[in-house]
């Protein structure tokens, strides 16, 4: 059990933030690259590579697998985001829910691989997208709606006078408690699933120094586990970039009629 347990913190320490250079140890005073830093800007630039490379590629029946797989992201999210969500009128953003769904699905995909940290696997990522996206439409919000009429929208109509200022001070800290929910809950699920996948690598790899044929079961059963749970994790990753794009377009078509509600 202390060599479980001892296995546990490394892993634990294993998928922290590790300054390029200086002391192992982080110090978050100091503005030091890390090792998840180096894979996320590794990610964007896959992202942005894609889009480019795929959109140069586009003809009326495309010949490349890239420019095919370009056409069915850029399809995936029109159809199944955007329109279903925001309708004709959410096309005109189309490029930004796009690209962060790339974003979070390259950052999920390269987290797999080992020896990679894909940036989802760390807080600070997750929510600085989701103070982008909040960012993002609230700017949408005012400029659609002006500041009055935005502001209005924290207010659900028919509430009665009296329990106004209290819906609109609730209404306001919940909106706000949004760019922290999409962060949490995407960086949750990426991180619990590398937590899985270690606690069985951990159990593998104890059954091969031991020799016992009771070791030997758990390492056969725990190896198949994390097979199960590595395919599981790649279903994971589609979908929590999804999650983050869908709910990205949901706050989007909220803030466009905002003043409908």
């Amino acid at each position: 059990m202390e060599g479980l347990g001892s296995a546990i913190v490394e892993l634990l320490a294993e998928l922290e933030p590790i300054p390029l250079w200086g002391s192992h140890t982080l110090d978050k005073s100091a503005l030091i690259p890390t090792n998840y830093m180096v894979f996320l800007v590794v990610a964007l630039l896959l992202t942005f590579v894609f889009m480019f490379v795929a959109a140069r590629k586009v003809s009326l029946v495309p010949k490349s697998r890239l420019a095919n797989l370009g056409e069915m992201a850029v399809e995936f999210v029109r159809d199944s985001i955007v329109m279903d969500v925001m309708g004709p009128a959410g096309l005109k953003y189309l490029p930004f829910v796009l690209t962060v769904f790339l974003a979070v699905l390259f950052n999920n995909f390269l987290g797999l691989i080992p020896g990679l940290k894909g940036g989802t696997g760390t807080l600070g990522t997750t929510f600085t997208w989701g103070i982008m996206v909040f960012i993002v439409y609230n700017t949408i919000g005012f400029r659609k709606n002006g500041f009055i009429g935005y502001m209005k929208s924290f207010i659900p109509s028919g509430t009665p006078m009296l329990l106004k200022p209290f819906i609109f001070v609730l209404e306001l800290i919940s909106h706000f408690l949004r760019p922290f929910t999409l962060g949490v809950r995407l960086y949750a699920n990426i991180y619990a699933g590398h937590i899985v996948l270690g606690v069985f690598g951990i159990f593998v790899a104890m059954a091969i120094h031991s020799l016992s044929i009771g070791s030997a079961v758990t390492g056969v059963l725990s190896l198949v586990m994390q097979v199960i749970m590595y395919a599981f994790e790649v279903f994971v990753a589609v979908i929590q970039a999804y999650v983050f794009a869908i709910l990205t377009a949901v706050y989007i078509n909220g803030a466009l009629h905002a003043t409908e509600h």
